[in-house]
């Protein structure tokens, strides 16, 4: 479980976002990747996707250079986007939301392409995002906002990757359904490596391995502690850094 950004640089609409970006993330564990809006996080998990290709550097996946080519990582690497839209009307249901994820990635022939294999992956799956059996039949588009997120992170697990990105999974949740879904990503970073984009990295932290900090063509790398500093976050979010004793916090809504 190895990424390697090697002076990667990334440019978008004609703007540097992100600018010489060393980092070597190693799994399994929890590395979090914060900044303010525009600060490069979907760009960079885009780019670590291969979506996206960087304008000089190189960007590795378990040593394999994956510079602007998805079809390299295989099932290497899953991805749980910040955004999913799902028409009202849609007639599927959470089962076949993260079933037919499963059939698409998994390898063809053997028994990884079996019918039983993709069930039971699918099953193993709605299980670790504790999501009740009672639900699995339920059409998608009837789930809550916390439901569907988990949803989202179960059909990323269902191709059994070893490296998930999570693009803010912890917005637009309630409360109570932050506190499960932060730990579920608990859990899951004790055997896998994630990389998870976040607004206030403290519901994470106990969790945290690593912390990114991107903004403006910058960026540090590093243990919580050395990152989540007064002078490192004042220096990215300006004033809507907020040092309150020995916690941050970083009013960034949106």
């Amino acid at each position: 479980m190895l990424i390697e950004l090697v002076n990667v640089t990334v440019g978008r609409g004609g703007t540097v976002v992100l600018r010489d970006v060393n980092s070597i993330i190693k799994g399994p564990g929890l590395v979090q990747v914060i900044g303010p809006n525009g600060a490069g996080k979907t760009t960079l998990f885009l780019t670590i996707l291969g979506v996206i290709r960087p304008v000089r550097g190189v960007v590795r996946v378990n040593g394999v250079e994956v510079n602007g080519d998805p079809g390299k990582l295989g099932e290497m690497v899953s991805y749980v986007p910040q955004r999913f839209y799902m028409p009202r009307d849609a007639p599927l249901s959470l089962w076949e939301f993260v079933e037919m994820y499963a059939k698409t990635y998994s390898r063809r022939g053997g028994a990884r392409g079996s019918l039983d294999y993709v069930r039971s992956k699918v099953s193993s799956a709605l299980e670790t995002v504790r999501l009740p059996r009672e639900v699995w039949q339920r059409r998608v588009s009837e789930l809550s906002g916390g439901q569907l997120q988990r949803a989202l992170i179960a059909r990323a697990l269902s191709v059994d990757a070893e490296i998930l990105l999570m693009d803010e999974p912890l917005s637009n949740i309630d409360p109570e359904g932050r506190g499960i879904l932060a730990d579920i990503i608990g859990e899951l970073s004790r055997e896998k490596l994630l990389l998870v984009s976040s607004h206030d990295p403290m519901l994470l932290l106990p969790y945290t391995s690593k912390i990114l900090l991107l903004g403006y063509g910058e960026y540090r790398y590093g243990d919580p502690d050395e990152i989540l500093t007064r002078e490192a976050l004042v220096k990215i979010y300006k004033g809507c850094a907020i040092i309150l004793s020995d916690h941050a916090h970083i009013a960034d809504w949106h």
